[in-house]
C-alpha cells in the first residue's frame, strides 16, 4: 500500500491533472465549434463525434456532470446528422452549432464557479510493523520470538493486557497473537476496551487456547479473530498464517493496464487506483500493447471502446491471439450506453463493461471487485495448493519471460535451485504430514525473504526455484546463504522429538555468458545444486 508521503504526492497529482483538464476545456470546446462551422467532408464529423464522446466521459469524472451530459447530447446529434443525406444534414447543422456554442458558454461559466478540489483522506502508513506476543508460557514465547525473527519479523513480547492497552495508545502492531486465558486468570474476551482498540486500529488478531471449545471459537469469531490455535501450538503453521495475513494486508492489491486515448483521463484513473494500492501502467502506443502486457503481467485490462486509430474490440481481438494473454480479463470502460452495442463489444473478447462517467469511489470499487476475482482464478490456476508458491510450469514461464527481458535491458538475471536435505528421511521418520510442514515453512521463508520483483516457485516435491531479476551471481549466492541460515535455526516439533532441517542450493546467472536461454540457465542452477549435494549438503554452490 502507498505510504503517507505517497498519498500526499498522489493528492497533489490529482490537483495537477484536474487543473490541466480545466485549462484544456475552453480550447476543446472551441475546437468542436470550429470543426462544425468548417464542416466540408465526413472526416470532420468523425473528429467531432470522437471529441464529444471523450468529453462525455471525462467531464463527469472530473466533477463536471452537466458538461458531460451536454457533450453526450452533442455526440448523439452528430451521430443522427451523420446518417442523413447531404441536404438534410445542412438543414440540421444550425441546431448542432447552437448546441456547441452553448457548450462553450457553459464551460466558461462552470470554470468560473467550480468548487475547489477536496483532498482524499490520507490512509495510515502500512509500513512494516512488529508482531506482538502475549503468552504466559515464557518458554513458548521465547521460542516464537526466535522463529519469527528467523523469518525477518520484528517482535514485541508483552506480559499482560494492561501493558498491551497502554502500548496501543502510541503504537499499532501489525498483529497481536494472544493467549485467551492468561496465568493470572484474566480473559482476553473480557477486555472490551482492548479489543475495540484493536479493531479501530485495524490490527490483526490471532488467539491461542489450551482447550479447543466451540464456545471459545464462537467468541473468537465475534471478535473477528483471523485464526484460532490450540495447544500444543503448531509453530510452522502459525508462522505461515501470519505471513499470509501480512502479505494480504500490505502487498499490492493487483495490477491494472489502462488503455484510453484521453491521456488526462487515463492518468486520473491511474491515480485513483494507485491510491488504493493498485499498480498501473498506461498504454501510450497501441502497437506496443502486447509487448507491454507481457512485460507488466497485469491482472486486468481497463480499456476504452472508441479510440481514433483502433477500437477497443480490435485491440481485444489482437490480445486474444496470444495464448499467454487469453485468460487476462478485459473490462471496457466507455461512455457507450447502448446495451446492444455493449453486448456486441463483449463478443469481441471483453469480459465486462463499465459505463462512463464514473466517480472515483465507484471506479475503485468496481476495479477492486473484478481484480479480486481475477487474482482468485489466477491463483487457482498458477499456485501450488500446499505452499502458495507458483507451480512448476508457471515458474518456468516466468524464468523465460525474465530471460527475454534481460536480453533487452542487459541487466543480470539469476536462478537459484533449492532442495531440502535428507527429505525422504523426514517423511519416513516423522510422516508425510510433518514433511508438508517442513515444505510449508521453507516456502513461507522464501516468500518473506525475496524482493517484490523476485519470484519463488515449487519446482518439485521438496525442490524450489527462485527467479531473481536484476541480481548478479554474488548477490544471489548471498541471498541463498541468508535464507539457509534462517531455515537451519527453525525447529519442528513432533511426538518423537524436535528436529531441524537444512537445504542445498545452486546458483546460475546470466553474468556467465554461456547461457543462451532460460532453459540452459535453469539447467546450470540444477547442476550447481547437485554439486552442493555431492559436496556434503547444507551449502550454496
Amino acid at each position: 500500500m502507498p505510504t503517507s508521503k505517497t498519498q500526499v504526492d498522489i493528492s497533489e497529482a490529482f490537483g495537477r491533472i484536474r487543473q490541466k483538464f480545466e485549462q484544456s476545456l475552453p480550447e476543446r470546446a472551441e475546437t468542436m465549434l470550429t470543426l462544425a462551422l468548417n464542416l466540408t467532408k465526413g472526416n470532420e464529423l468523425g473528429q467531432l463525434k470522437a471529441e464529444a464522446h471523450k468529453l462525455a466521459g471525462a467531464c463527469g469524472t472530473f466533477g463536471y456532470a452537466e458538461l458531460g451530459k451536454m457533450a453526450r447530447q452533442i455526440e448523439q446529434r452528430v451521430i443522427d446528422i451523420g446518417s442523413l443525406s447531404a441536404e438534410l444534414r445542412e438543414l440540421k447543422m444550425p441546431e448542432l452549432n447552437q448546441q456547441l456554442y452553448q457548450f462553450k458558454q457553459s464551460v466558461a461559466h462552470a470554470l468560473n464557479f467550480s468548487a475547489p478540489v477536496t483532498e482524499a483522506q490520507i490512509n495510515k502508513s502500512n509500513e512494516q510493523r512488529p508482531i506482538w506476543l502475549m503468552l504466559s508460557n515464557q518458554q513458548l514465547s521465547d521460542e516464537l520470538v526466535s522463529q519469527l525473527k528467523a523469518f525477518g519479523h520484528a517482535v514485541v513480547q508483552l506480559t499482560d493486557f494492561e501493558s498491551c492497552l497502554k502500548r496501543l495508545q502510541t503504537e499499532t502492531p501489525a498483529l497481536l497473537f494472544s493467549e485467551i486465558q492468561q496465568a493470572d486468570g484474566s480473559d482476553l474476551f473480557k477486555q472490551n476496551f482492548l479489543l475495540n482498540s484493536l479493531q479501530q486500529q485495524q490490527c490483526r488478531l490471532m488467539v491461542f487456547s489450551e482447550q479447543d471449545e466451540f464456545k471459545l471459537r464462537i467468541k473468537a469469531a465475534q471478535q473477528h479473530a483471523d485464526d484460532f490455535f490450540v495447544s500444543p501450538l503448531d509453530v510452522p503453521n502459525m508462522i505461515s498464517r501470519i505471513a499470509e495475513l501480512l502479505e494480504h494486508s500490505s502487498g499490492s492489491k493487483g495490477r491494472v493496464y489502462i488503455v484510453d486515448d484521453d491521456a488526462m483521463l487515463a492518468e486520473h484513473y491511474a491515480l485513483v487506483l494507485n491510491r488504493i494500492g493498485i499498480e498501473t501502467v498506461i498504454n501510450k502506443h497501441p502497437q506496443k500493447i502486447v509487448e507491454e502486457l507481457i512485460n507488466f503481467q497485469p491482472d486486468l485490462i481497463l480499456m476504452d471502446m472508441y479510440m481514433p486509430h483502433y477500437t477497443g474490440a480490435e485491440l481485444a481481438g489482437v490480445i486474444r491471439q496470444y495464448p499467454p494473454l487469453r485468460r487476462l480479463p478485459i473490462v471496457f470502460l466507455s461512455s457507450e450506453q447502448n446495451k446492444n452495442v455493449q453486448n456486441r463489444a463483449m463478443e469481441h473478447g471483453a469480459d465486462d463493461f463499465i459505463t462512463k462517467p464514473i466517480n472515483d469511489s465507484q471506479l475503485a470499487q468496481a476495479v477492486k471487485v473484478r481484480l479480486a476475482r481475477s487474482i482468485q482464478i489466477k491463483t487457482l490456476v498458477e499456485k501450488d495448493n500446499l505452499t502458495g508458491l507458483i507451480k512448476h510450469s508457471a515458474i518456468k514461464d516466468l524464468a523465460e519471460l525474465e530471460f527475454e527481458r534481460t536480453q533487452r535491458s542487459a541487466k543480470p538475471l539469476s536462478i537459484v535451485m533449492l532442495d531440502i536435505d535428507h527429505f525422504k528421511k523426514v517423511n519416513d521418520t516423522y510422516g508425510h504430514a510433518t514433511g508438508d510442514v517442513v515444505i510449508t515453512a521453507l516456502a513461507t521463508l522464501l516468500k518473506k525473504r525475496i524482493r517484490k520483483t523476485d519470484r519463488a516457485g515449487r519446482y518439485g516435491g521438496e525442490e524450489f526455484m527462485l527467479v531473481l531479476p536484476d541480481c548478479d551471481a554474488a548477490q544471489a549466492r548471498e541471498l541463498a546463504r541468508q535464507i539457509l541460515a534462517s531455515f537451519a535455526v527453525l525447529h519442528f516439533n513432533t511426538a518423537i522429538e524436535q528436529f531441524s532441517c537444512t537445504f542445498s542450493a545452486g546458483v546460475a546467472s546470466t553474468c556467465d555468458k554461456k547461457y543462451n536461454n532460460a532453459e540452459q540457465l535453469i539447467i546450470g542452477a540444477d547442476d550447481a545444486l547437485y554439486k552442493a549435494k555431492h559436496a556434503g549438503r547444507n551449502q550454496v554452490c
